[in-house]
């Protein structure tokens, strides 16, 4: 039968009131939404369902006992791939001349990880002092919506064929075949097997006292051609996947300090989040950017989180330089705003993404990651020292040039700037991409194209990097030439940007070429890429940590002076733990060391105050209550995981520590700053080039770094007097 879709506002609206209350797995493309017990429930308006590669897969997983819901005891997700929900039973009805099955007599445990599917041992077990007999219901159903329609967005008026369920040996599965002509099928296999009736499956169990149950289920998306998962084992596939993780931690630097809750709660936390939100990609792991509606790969998140994180594990940034080199813009095209060059902003896998009604095959509409793709490369160069990956990727650097200096370019006065190309898509193309976040001073959108000051930033970063390392190369004409573009820039920016009268920068320069003169965070991300004039430098960092800007918890995204301040708002107010990481590297770079510290300990402090202990994506950015010790306010839908908030813990360390590297002359700095969250922080298997670097730094009367192992390419170990 033919299959309808859903509308835009209804879905849309009720997502964003109900998503508090989930509980989320991913592993590679699969991710799984429920409610704390562990159902995907009938009628659920919070896209709660199995996706794979931006699919619905199942849209009802409901467990009953004798048709009543179980009580939840509680829920545990240890690691973002495997959780456990405890239930118990309400009180039973008994069959006639049986006694009663009074209420939390039954225990019911499911245990859940996802791996290619979704994977549930259902466990029950009888602590009355007599038998029981009851039925365990599974209720399933699958819509196949793509996630886009889930969300609300560009609904089909009618889609695909949707197939009737079939019965086999192990289950039965659902089918469809989408108007892309692609077939799409959910099997769902049970161990042993019950009673299957339609979207039911029954079975009954009977126990006698202390006995136990257990049911398997193996929820499995199928596309295209995929081969059958054959032979699984849950106990076996399940340890196979955590020696990947362990994999993943070994292979990662170490750190250990005096402070347990920092290592307890956040940093194994953000460790897992980090692994658990990659790809695995051909060219290697790829962060997406977070669960559950962005779930895919982002060109400005996966650069910045992979930056983030060169002193934790370098191969992020080689996966997802080689994945974005790879869908590198190769044509004009003014719906995706593709162009020769340009770092995708966005890509997607679903129906609709297929059919060419969402742009997202990849979406180009991003003015930022073009230079962040050759910032992350020189920083990864210098972190590795791998000229065999800067031959492997140079037309690729050409060709991201070319894009700055044309495309990007759209007056050519030197700047780059930004214009919604295509009837869908963002307007605001930098990293604020809120409609409302780039505003004039009486409240009205800043008319475009306009020229972002980060962006002139990560330009001016690139460009001085690779002048640096195309002469340490041989490349000497290309280097004279950046070296010439990046001071002209360098000197335009300090000309036009500044702000005499508010001693500050501008966010942005409009299409009229006029000052938006909002005090924002932006401009401490120029700090980080270096382009900020020495002698403004101390203006810009007292501005970032005046009252209106640091809200005790953070520095936040725009003053509370401007127009459109508002701290729960998502860009207008709020912190965002990736921006503070991003301004506190750049304010050490310029030897304000003790503003940087207090800025990664004040966000590191909000973020040990949240109940899962995660970094989140962002929080309010209400001011912080020292006289009551109220904690942060938190942000209703921020994504958790998300990976540029768990990248910005690793990068707060590597400002922490001072740890610089440039291996291109085989230089390595360790410069630690002291602060309060430890006094003796030890770093094991720092992978710096091809060996590990280990140290201990220990604060109390001054700093002391005690180094045991350097790697062999570092001929030039600079520690503090």
């Amino acid at each position: 039968m033919r299959h309808r879709r859903g509308s835009w506002g209804l879905a849309a609206s009720r997502i964003v009131t109900v998503l508090q209350d989930r509980v989320i797995l991913k592993q590679n493309d699969v991710f799984v939404v429920s409610d704390p017990s562990g159902d995907i429930p009938a009628g659920d308006e919070a896209g709660m369902g199995l996706y794979r590669s931006d699919t619905r897969f199942l849209s009802l997983f409901e467990l009953r006992l004798n048709g009543r819901r179980p009580i939840l005891l509680n829920y545990s997700v240890d690691r973002a791939y495997v959780a456990t929900f405890q239930l118990v039973n309400p009180a039973l009805e008994p069959e006639v001349g049986s006694p009663a099955i009074p209420r939390q007599s039954i225990s019911l445990r499911r245990t859940r990880f996802v791996h290619q599917g979704m994977h549930e041992r259902i466990g029950l077990q009888n602590c009355n002092r007599h038998p029981v007999q009851v039925e365990l219901e599974l209720r399933f159903d699958a819509d196949f919506l793509d996630i886009f329609e889930v969300r609300g967005y560009h609904p089909l008026p009618m889609g695909g064929v949707r197939e009737p369920a079939v019965r086999d040996e192990t289950g039965f599965s659902f089918g469809y075949r989408g108007l892309d002509g692609l077939r799409r099928s959910t099997e769902v296999v049970f161990n042993p097997l019950p009673r299957i009736g339609s979207g039911r499956a029954v079975m009954p169990v009977s126990l006698g006292p202390q006995e136990t149950f257990v049911l398997l289920v193996d929820v499995l998306p199928w596309m295209g051609d995929d081969e059958p998962l054959l032979d699984f084992h849950f106990d076996a596939e399940l340890e196979a996947l955590e020696r990947r993780y362990q994999a993943w931690n070994t292979s990662s630097t170490r750190f250990a300090t005096d402070n347990e809750t920092l290592d307890q709660e956040l940093l194994w936390r953000n460790l897992e989040d980090l692994r658990v939100l990659c790809d695995e990609k051909p060219s290697g792991l790829v962060p997406t950017a977070g669960t559950p509606w962005y779930a895919v790969p982002f060109g400005r998140d996966a650069l910045i989180t992979s930056f983030q994180t060169l002193a934790l594990n370098p191969e992020l940034a080689r996966g997802s330089i080689r994945y974005l080199a790879e869908h590198q813009g190769r044509r004009v095209d003014p719906e995706r705003e593709e162009e020769p060059g340009k770092i995708f902003h966005e890509i997607r896998f679903g129906e609709l993404a297929r059919l060419g009604i969402v742009p997202h095959t990849p979406y180009y509409g991003t003015v930022d990651a073009t230079p962040l793709f050759l910032v992350l490369l020189v920083e990864l160069l210098d972190w590795t020292g791998d000229q065999d990956l800067l031959s492997e990727l140079f037309p690729h650097v050409m060709a991201a040039l070319e894009w700055i200096d044309n495309y990007g370019d759209l007056d050519q006065d030197g700047f780059v700037e930004y214009a919604q190309h295509g009837s869908v898509g963002v307007r605001n193309q930098g990293w604020k991409d809120s409609y409302d976040s780039l505003v004039e001073n009486y409240g009205v959108p800043a008319p475009l194209p306009a020229a972002l000051v980060e962006v002139q930033g990560y330009v001016y970063h690139a460009k001085a990097g690779l002048a640096r390392i195309f002469n340490q190369v041989g490349l000497r004409a290309n280097a004279a030439r950046l070296e010439t573009e990046a001071e002209e820039l360098r000197k335009r920016f300090n000309d036009l940007f500044w702000m005499p009268d508010l001693g500050y920068y501008a966010q942005a320069l409009d299409r009229d070429k006029r000052q938006v003169s909002s005090v924002t965070s932006n401009p401490g991300h120029c700090l980080l890429s270096g382009i900020v004039d020495r002698r403004r430098a101390e203006d810009v960092v007292s501005r970032l940590m005046a009252p209106d800007m640091f809200s005790g918890w953070g520095i936040r995204t725009v003053s509370t002076e401007a127009v459109n301040y508002n701290p729960m708002s998502y860009h207008n107010g709020s912190v965002w733990p990736h921006d503070n990481s991003l301004i506190a590297a750049g304010m050490r770079r310029y030897g304000f060391h003790r503003e940087a510290e207090l800025v990664a300990r004040s966000v590191l402090e909000a973020c040990l105050r949240f109940p899962d202990h995660r970094i989140p994506e962002l929080f309010c950015g209400f001011v912080r209550d020292q006289r009551f010790g109220a904690g942060p306010g938190e942000y209703l839908v921020s994504c958790s995981p998300q990976a540029w908030g768990a990248g910005s813990l690793f990068h707060f360390l590597q400002t922490l520590t001072g740890v610089e590297a440039d291996l291109t002359v085989g230089r390595l700095r360790i410069d630690p700053v002291e602060t309060p969250l430890y006094n003796r922080l030890r770093v094991e298997g720092m992978r710096v080039g091809e060996g590990e670097l280990d140290f201990t730094i220990e604060c109390g009367e001054g700093v002391r770094v005690k180094v045991d192992r350097v790697p062999p390419e570092v001929t030039r170990l600079e520690l503090p007097a």
